[in-house]
């Protein structure tokens, strides 16, 4: 495997290809994914994420970034576990608490660590969070590995993480995928499969309420085009497109809980996790003017997000199966990303 690193700034950056045409662009801020790209259907070579060229708006945005300490939205911007309350920044409509706030994860630079092995190679982003940061309690001691296999078109993402006290973790990855390669085309086309038979009914701030059993519009179960409902009032309220949790039926990464499949380019993704929820987000608030490569600049449906992650609500919905960890409770979840031609 060819494993180059090279440090800008205060940055490292890694460029990863593997022996089946696989590439990857990882970078310590946030332990992200700045670009994948894989062979399409005649063996061209196609880069599958969205991602901007401005260093300053990937410093600032989420794109392919680290989510934590907690994805999504966490309802008045608060919890408790035992006697101990975290307040955390109201960055989601002046009241919730969205992707941990300004020094969540996504702003934070790693320490990197490449450990080489036969079948794969892991590269290791790893961090202290210290009590009171973002308003959590605890210290958290978190690694996030990029487990690259050599011989397939295929890497997981490892979530773990220890802390000093029992608090709240929610971690995932915020990229955006085009499979159609190189952003030639918009998602709209591309057919979607969830393994989901219920969505969240969310208000109007987006904070989930309850699991509800999926109408048509967000029903994926038998793959269909993504923009098929999309332009409907059911999708388009408060959302503008797809922005919904969507509860999984099945929680293992040999199980795919989405795939997605261009007939432009061949490829197809298909997304596994130990996860109980998946969050689909269309790209539906591009940012205007916002330069993404390849003659392109963002538009609204160019890109799709599978943030595989906990119920952002579930502290207070189901405080059993959330996030939570502890000194004898250790932090561990999985995502897959695999691809393929078809």
């Amino acid at each position: 495997m060819r494993i180059v690193q090279t440090v800008q700034n205060d940055l490292t950056e890694l460029d990863i290809q593997n022996g089946t045409g696989l590439c990857l662009r990882l970078c310590s801020l946030g332990a992200s994914i700045r670009s994948v790209s894989v062979p399409d259907k005649e063996g061209v070579t196609r880069c599958v994420t969205l991602c901007p060229t401005d260093e300053k708006i990937f410093r600032e945005k989420y794109f392919g970034k680290t989510i934590g300490r907690t994805a999504g939205r966490t309802p008045d911007a608060a919890f408790t576990i035992g006697n101990k309350t975290a307040h955390l920044e109201k960055n989601n409509c002046g009241h919730d608490n969205l992707h941990g706030g300004a020094s969540g994860f996504h702003a934070q630079n790693f320490a990197v660590t490449v450990r080489e092995n036969a079948d794969y190679s892991d590269v290791v982003f790893s961090r202290t969070s210290p009590d009171g940061e973002g308003g959590y309690f605890g210290t958290v001691q978190a690694a996030v590995t990029y487990r690259i296999y050599e011989k397939k078109n295929e890497f997981r993402l490892l979530f773990d993480a220890t802390a000093d006290t029992a608090t709240l973790l929610n971690l995932t990855n915020h990229v955006y995928w085009n499979v159609g390669g190189d952003l030639r085309e918009n998602v709209r086309n591309q057919t979607l499969y969830l393994a989901a038979s219920r969505v969240a009914e969310m208000n109007e701030r987006l904070i989930v309420q309850s699991a509800v059993p999926v109408l048509p519009a967000f029903d994926f179960r038998t793959p269909h085009r993504i923009g098929e409902y999309i332009d409907t009032p059911a999708v388009q309220k408060d959302t503008g497109g797809y922005d919904h949790v969507f509860f999984l039926d099945t929680a293992a990464p040999s199980e795919p809980a989405c795939i997605v499949h261009s007939a432009v380019s061949g490829i197809q993704l298909t997304v596994g996790t130990t996860y109980p929820c998946v969050v689909f987000y269309s790209d539906s608030a591009p940012i205007e003017g916002m330069d993404v490569g390849f003659g392109k600049t963002d538009e609204k449906f160019l890109a799709a997000c599978f943030e595989c992650q906990y119920n952002s609500a579930g502290i207070i919905q189901s405080p059993e199966h959330c996030g939570i960890l502890s000194p004898d409770r250790p932090y561990h979840e999985e995502i897959r990303y695999e691809f393929s031609v078809k």
